[in-house]
């Protein structure tokens, strides 16, 4: 009990009658595929990401914020090279890749006790909605050998869906102006079309051959963060 009345007065002490401070913040993450996610038929078990988001006070001395964030994850790639003669004795090298990608886009609303306490742990809840983009890219890239500018062809497939969970975190700070961030989020995402990386095949020609999958894109989010308050 003298510890618990110890940490409360402790906390106490550090509450603070100040305005929130805006907040930038660099991320990495790692999205884990759930529910019909991960149970469709493709190799990739976890997409690495990064990104950034910004938040703000919702009103003075309350613990409401509000923001956005934006996050670019790799959803796996498949790249060939090979050399091409193009029947007149010209040899030039062209290179093949498909790639897939997730880019989420979400707006927060979270209550977050750093607007108003010095406190050096912080935990945090909140929620978000926005879009996904999904999107798939087979870049076909011919390097000429006489020095001249190297051809690029892309051929895109994008789709948007709804994308909506939320969040529970930690702040530590580090200093008056840093905090490490620690967050878990669920997003459930609506119906999209994505590369089925498993399905990937690039002939000795550089032609490319991959499907595409169709379902909802919920996730798990991993994030770590560094959380900049700006004076």
């Amino acid at each position: 009990m003298k510890v618990l009345f110890f940490c409360l007065m402790l906390f106490s002490s550090s509450l603070l009658a100040q305005t929130g401070l805006p907040q930038i913040e660099p991320i990495i993450s790692l999205a884990i595929p759930i529910n019909d996610f991960a149970e469709a038929d493709t190799t990739e078990r976890a997409f690495f990401g990064l990104g950034a988001e910004a938040t703000f006070p919702f009103l003075d001395d309350t613990p409401l914020r509000w923001g956005a964030s934006f996050r670019y994850y790799w959803m796996g790639k498949e790249s060939r090279n090979v050399d091409v003669n193009n029947g007149s004795g010209d040899i030039y090298k062209l290179t093949s890749d498909v790639r897939g990608r997730m880019s989420p886009l979400h707006l927060h609303l979270r209550l977050d006790p750093m607007n108003y306490t010095d406190f050096p742990v912080l935990p945090y809840v909140g929620g978000f909605a926005g879009i996904s983009f999904f999107g798939t890219n087979n870049k076909i890239t011919v390097d000429y050998r006489d020095g001249s500018e190297p051809t690029i062809d892309n051929n895109r497939k994008v789709t948007v869906t709804s994308s909506y969970g939320f969040e529970a975190g930690l702040h530590i700070r580090v200093s008056d102006y840093l905090s490490l961030d620690f967050r878990y989020e669920r997003a459930y995402g609506g119906w999209a079309k994505y590369l089925d990386f498993g399905s990937i095949k690039i002939d000795s020609q550089g032609n490319a051959t991959y499907s595409l999958l169709e379902t909802r894109t919920d996730v798990e989010i991993f994030t770590i963060g560094l959380t900049v308050e700006l004076d």
